[in-house]
């Protein structure tokens, strides 16, 4: 999901649930959003670039497919822990039974992650569709989902580590 959709979102729903209370309003839309700073801290991480601009560039590119003579660097998946539901989730809410203050906390969390996860059942379909073969090589081996454009649409392809790092797109 894009930081825009993350933003705006968050936003409405830190209006609606707390028109009158800014500060538990913040709360949710700032947990909504920066979230995602754990993508910006593996980049830099795996890049050894911790500048802004980097990741976004880097971002603009990375699901681009490869041409002739691309040397541009792609890594490994930027996400964390943090975006794992069933790992987050409970901490984060058993916390909030416990301190009402952490409420918008555990809301905004609960959002970005139900917008992250939107995606899931494609993914599923398209692990289903592979048979455990990576789509490229045809290797059973554990797979990555890629989300690539064909004929103008979204599609999702498994490909093993190895192809998804190289990250040929079947068909464009």
């Amino acid at each position: 999901m894009q930081f825009r959709t993350h933003l705006m979102i968050s936003a409405a729903t830190a209006l609606v649930v707390y028109p009158r209370k800014p500060q538990q309003a913040t709360a949710l839309l700032l947990s909504g959003v920066l979230l995602d700073l754990d993508h910006l801290l593996l980049y830099a991480l795996q890049s050894g670039d911790w500048s802004v601009a980097g990741a976004l560039r880097y971002d603009r590119y990375r699901h681009l497919r490869i041409g002739a003579g691309d040397t541009r660097p792609r890594y490994r998946s930027l996400r964390s822990w943090l975006h794992q539901p069933w790992l987050l989730l409970p901490i984060v809410w058993a916390g909030a039974a416990h301190r009402p203050g952490l409420r918008p906390l555990a809301m905004g969390l609960s959002l970005h992650l139900a917008l992250d996860y939107t995606y899931w059942p494609g993914d599923m379909l398209a692990r289903l569709r592979a048979h455990g073969r990576c789509a490229q090589c045809g290797h059973k081996r554990s797979l990555e989902i890629q989300r690539i454009r064909r004929a103008g649409r979204l599609a999702r392809i498994a490909l093993c580590r190895t192809c998804s790092q190289r990250m040929q797109p079947l068909t464009e």
